[in-house]
């Protein structure tokens, strides 16, 4: 779903929220999220009435590119 807008929460451990706003697809449907380091977190993403959620994780070994979210 390329240049589609898509509301992004993002919730730390501590219940901090880091990211609370629409973000833009990229042509190819992917979009950019920079999150802090050692971080374990809450994501929720929603777009066209559906919505993803899903714990990520932003340590050493973590996976920079997370592709497994599919709206429901």
């Amino acid at each position: 779903m390329g240049e589609k807008d898509f509301y992004v929460r993002a919730v730390d451990q501590g219940g901090k929220v880091l990211v609370d706003e629409t973000i833009a697809t990229l042509r190819n449907g992917f979009f950019e999220l920079w999150l802090p380091r050692d971080r374990r977190i809450e994501l929720s993403i929603e777009a066209l009435n559906r919505k993803a959620t899903g714990t990520i994780e932003t340590f050493d070994h973590s996976k920079t590119c997370v592709t497994t979210f599919r709206l429901r």
